[in-house]
């Protein structure tokens, strides 16, 4: 929880099935060092654990293991994302989980590996319309609901159409940290 005044601090949610499994290690540590490394202070906990984020300042939702949708089951559990004001990121399976708590829908859908993003509307996270290269490992496919904008095709990355919120369907830990660093810079 929050420091001091002045401390911003970022929560760090595990999606993950379960609390301290050895998924944390791939899908939530690796983003955890990116966001210390853009010079962010952070706290770890895994969803069910979670009472009540409103003492944090930002909220990075990290993905999980492709079979791995149990936090989706749980979406009443977060239903706090509905109401969030600040900024927060959804990566993999936590830009599903903000679009299924928002009313959008989650599809199946694999892509794993190396792919070509083609972000086509600017914004503060991802910068201009371009193509990047990025890594894939996810399992489902969104269907956004009014509140989310489309910000690169194929719903590779939306937000929020009034607030700082942001998903990304691909992994910006393993070949995007700038995207990392940009997150920790945006403003609430």
């Amino acid at each position: 929880m929050r420091r001091g005044a002045d401390d911003t601090v970022i929560l760090v949610l595990d999606l993950c099935y379960r609390a301290g499994s050895l998924s944390r290690y791939e899908f939530v540590e690796p983003v955890a060092a990116a966001l210390r490394r853009a010079g962010a202070e952070i706290d770890i906990l895994h969803y069910r654990e979670l009472d009540d984020p409103s003492g944090y300042d930002k909220v990075v939702l990290c993905g999980t293991a492709l079979k791995d949708r149990r936090c989706l089951d749980d979406a009443e559990q977060l239903s706090w994302i509905q109401e969030w004001k600040r900024p927060m990121l959804g990566i993999s399976t936590g830009a599903a989980l903000i679009c299924s708590v928002l009313g959008g829908g989650v599809l199946p859908g694999v892509h794993i590996g190396m792919d070509d993003v083609r972000i086509i509307a600017e914004t503060r996270l991802l910068g201009e319309p371009r193509k990047i290269p990025a890594f894939h490992l996810h399992s489902v496919r969104l269907a956004l609901p009014s509140e989310l904008i489309e910000v690169a095709e194929k719903c590779e990355a939306f937000m929020c159409r009034d607030r700082p919120v942001y998903g990304l369907l691909f992994d910006p830990e393993v070949r995007n940290r700038w995207i990392l660093d940009r997150f920790v810079k945006c403003e609430k």
